[in-house]
């Protein structure tokens, strides 16, 4: 191979591995990474096409596209933290999406130079103009997709089931069946070369729409989930008004009571009496304003339970929760989760001190923190280090349902672009979560 197409395969390869990478990060919705991992793109850019050149110069024609995916996978899912076979579902996506650019690329050519370009020899001679007119497609593509938002197929924890992952394996045993018969057929046809692409397009179209529908169902799954949860809240509220409103009458029928025995220090005793009961009735429940409707209803419920444990709940949000990039149902499951570790935290207290539990939120150098502390025992380091593993329980009765809560709740944040930080002392311990905010919100602080 002559110098100038080792510099054309190298050049080829740069652009398709920059189209992988932002088409992955889509997919992903990790395209924040471009900005605040920067150097770790641009070696994973600069190592990925090294590979690919060597593997267009070393490996036969073809299957060096099963080797480039292999690695670009490995090495993508290590960098990027997604599991191996989402990664490598991403990462053939990118690959079906650039290799059927080239082939309408290659149509419209042979169709305006009267020439079948998918014959190589004829293809050698516009090969360069060709490239460029394709990964220049490919580029443009993408960056309109960027521009303007465009959700493409969205991979996140626990929306690969075993029929998504089933129906793209076997789309990568076709591409290598594709490729195959490609290399072993030597009459070069026209017209086999183009069904085998235009059955895998309609395969990959088809794979879109059929994602797209069971990620629509997931959806609806989601905030019906998160709709039965929110009723669940307003009825535990209901209950503790229809509580109160039986306690009223007691409270009316105890001062009646009082007037009616008409004591030389019946007023004072009424006036302390309705102090009393005035501040056990603000402290019972109560409503704040986060900016999540969900949220609302979740700590109210929350606030009536420190008041039955003997819990003061410090609630401050600083900037509302609107400026937070996350879906309804991920916020409240992380929100509950970490309250009720800390509900439990302070009930563990041995001495008689007050039992305190605050849940901060501000904004800081344009991201969201979420802080939720509590002055219960301090957490050894030893067990610090091991609270976000799956299955880790520091309860008593370590049941098999225990364990999987932080776990959980660090899964979320990492889904949502965030960060979750655990901290204990002998003052307080806090777990810090650190989220993605809107653009809209860029600038502010709390």
């Amino acid at each position: 191979m002559s110098y100038n197409a080792i510099w054309g395969e190298s050049l080829a390869g740069l652009f398709e591995t920059i189209t992988i990478v932002l088409i992955y990060l889509e997919i992903f919705d990790k395209t924040y990474y471009l900005k605040e991992n920067k150097y770790k793109i641009i070696s994973l850019i600069v190592m990925s096409t090294a590979f690919s050149a060597w593997a267009s110069l070393i490996i036969e024609p073809g299957y060096h596209t099963m080797v480039i995916i292999t690695f670009m996978t490995i090495i993508l899912s290590i960098q990027i933290s997604t599991k191996f076979l989402k990664s490598f579902i991403a990462v053939l996506i990118g690959v079906i999406f650039i290799g059927i650019i080239d082939f309408f690329v290659l149509i419209i050519f042979s169709f305006f130079l009267g020439h079948s370009l998918f014959d190589l020899d004829i293809l050698n001679q516009y090969k360069g103009q060709v490239m460029f007119v394709a990964k220049f497609v490919e580029l443009f593509i993408i960056f309109l997709i960027y521009k303007f938002n465009k959700k493409m197929i969205r991979l996140q924890s626990g929306d690969v089931d075993e029929g998504i992952l089933g129906y793209w394996v076997l789309g990568m045993f076709l591409m290598t069946l594709f490729i195959s018969i490609g290399i072993f057929n030597k009459a070069d046809s026209f017209i086999l070369q183009m069904s085998l692409y235009l059955f895998l397009f309609i395969f990959i179209i088809v794979g879109m729409l059929d994602y797209k529908k069971k990620m629509e169902l997931l959806q609806i799954k989601n905030k019906f989930h998160l709709k039965e949860e929110y009723i669940n809240n307003l009825e535990a509220i209901v209950d503790i008004i229809r509580r109160e409103k039986h306690d009223f009458a007691n409270h009316i029928n105890t001062i009646y009571a009082m007037c009616i025995m008409n004591r030389p220090d019946s007023l004072d005793r009424i006036k302390n009496y309705l102090k009393n009961t005035t501040n056990n009735l603000e402290s019972s429940y109560k409503f704040f304003e986060t900016g999540n409707g969900y949220v609302d209803g979740l700590i109210a419920v929350k606030s009536n339970f420190a008041f039955e444990n003997d819990i003061y709940l410090d609630v401050d949000f600083e900037t509302s929760l609107e400026a937070v990039i996350i879906n309804d149902n991920d916020l409240v499951r992380v929100i509950g989760n970490i309250i009720d570790n800390a509900f439990y935290a302070v009930n563990l207290k041995k001495d008689e001190g007050k039992k305190i539990v605050s849940v901060y939120g501000y904004i800081e150098n344009d991201r969201y923190y979420l802080s939720i502390a509590n002055n219960g025992p301090m957490v050894p380091k030893e067990i610090g280090n091991k609270i976000f593993k799956k299955g880790f329980s520091t309860k008593e009765n370590n049941k098999k349902d225990h364990g999987f809560g932080l776990y959980i709740v660090d899964q979320i944040v990492k889904k949502n672009g965030g960060e979750i930080l655990f901290s204990s002392s002998q003052e307080e311990t806090e777990f810090l979560i650190e989220f993605r905010v809107k653009q809209e919100y860029y600038g502010k602080i709390s």
